[in-house]
Parts: C-alpha cells; structure tokens; sequence
C-alpha cells in the first residue's frame, strides 16, 4: 500500500483501479499510447482518474489549464515529468478535438455559385 500526501489530504493508491485507467487513458491515446502518463499514474493517480473521466469532452481542456497555470502563488507546482506528461497529454486532446462550429450568419454561409445559378435562372425568365 502506498500513501500519498496531497494539498494536505491523504490518499492510498488502492482507492484507485490502476490497471483499468491505465486501460481505458490507452484507448483515448489509441496511436499514441507512448504518451500514457506513467509519472502520473505513479504520483497522482487522482488526477489520472479524472483524466480518463473527463476524457474527450471540452471539461477535459478546463481541467488541464487549472492544473498547468498556476492561479495561486501557495501553489507548488507539478514536477517537471509530471508537468511534461500533462503537457503533452493536453496537446494530444486538442489537436483531436472537432473544431468548435462557428454560427453561419450573412455571406459566410451561402453558396456563391448554387445561390448565382439560380439568381440567373430567376433573372432570365
């Protein structure tokens, strides 16, 4: 059993299914499984937990800026492998995200040449 000591509270990793994070965070990284976060799982397995909940939905990207950008100055801050592990892990959910659809509103959404040919057709009668 290991102990580990966070902002004050105490967790045991046993509260935790190592093996199952570690299975699901694999399927999420799919090809880039070499990017699972081992330091993390080893050291904050809480926050791989939360990793693999919020996986895929735009929670994920709020949560991985709280934990990267120190908001307080109490705040230590993650080890540098674990910081490089959240990184990275934060540039992978991004760059699969869809991109945000932006309302269509005035010319940007029309068809320039579907909406001329039947301006023209509607024009020559």
């Amino acid at each position: 059993m290991l102990l580990l000591a966070m902002e004050g509270m105490m967790f045991n990793t046993d509260d935790f299914d190592i093996p199952t994070l570690k299975e699901k965070m694999l399927a999420h990284l799919g090809e880039e499984a070499g990017a699972y976060p081992a330091q993390l799982e080893k050291r904050y397995p809480r926050i791989l937990a939360k990793l693999v909940e919020l996986w895929g939905t735009p929670q994920l990207d709020t949560y991985l800026d709280g934990l990267l950008v120190a908001d307080r100055d109490d705040r230590q801050g993650f080890p540098d492998d674990v910081a490089g592990e959240l990184f990275k892990l934060s540039m992978i959910h991004t760059q699969r995200r869809p991109a945000p659809s932006k309302p269509v509103t005035g010319w940007a959404g029309a068809d320039a040449a579907a909406d001329f040919d039947a301006f023209d057709r509607r024009s020559s009668r």
